[in-house]
């Protein structure tokens, strides 16, 4: 889901009479609620991008942002990183956190592989297409 149809969508629910607006494409769900408390985050699992080989990651798998915000590596500060470069992953495995509008957006493994680099750095802000990790082949 782009992030402009959420803003349209969020204009939308600002201008009618409900209260609580939910919707889900796939594994990305947005719940929009009126009155929730400011502090509470939603979380939506978002799939990362099917991963694209390049020649300048030496034929290892680039896992791209599919989205603009804050890339966190663990769930909250002093934790422990979901990955780390040689960690195995599974498809689905989280691997990191971006922040996008107060919410947390999982990225998630995109297939079976080892983690042999991150490129992001914790907390810095990415935009939707940079490279964060490269997932090389793995049994």
């Amino acid at each position: 889901m782009e992030l402009d149809a959420i803003f349209r969508l969020m204009d939308c629910a600002e201008s009618s009479s409900f209260s609580k607006v939910e919707v889900q494409i796939g594994e990305v769900r947005v719940l929009l609620e009126r009155g929730a408390a400011a502090s509470a985050a939603a979380t939506a699992a978002v799939p990362a991008p099917p991963a694209e080989e390049a020649s300048e990651t030496g034929g290892k798998d680039a896992v791209r942002s599919p989205i603009s915000g804050v890339f966190y590596l663990a769930k909250e500060p002093g934790a422990e990183p979901f990955v780390q470069p040689g960690s195995r992953v599974n498809k689905g495995d989280i691997l990191c956190i971006i922040e996008a509008m107060k919410t947390m957006n999982e990225i998630c493994a995109p297939r079976v592989g080892v983690v042999s680099a991150i490129l992001a750095k914790d907390s810095a802000t990415v935009t939707a297409g940079d490279t964060l990790f490269l997932l090389a082949e793995g049994n």
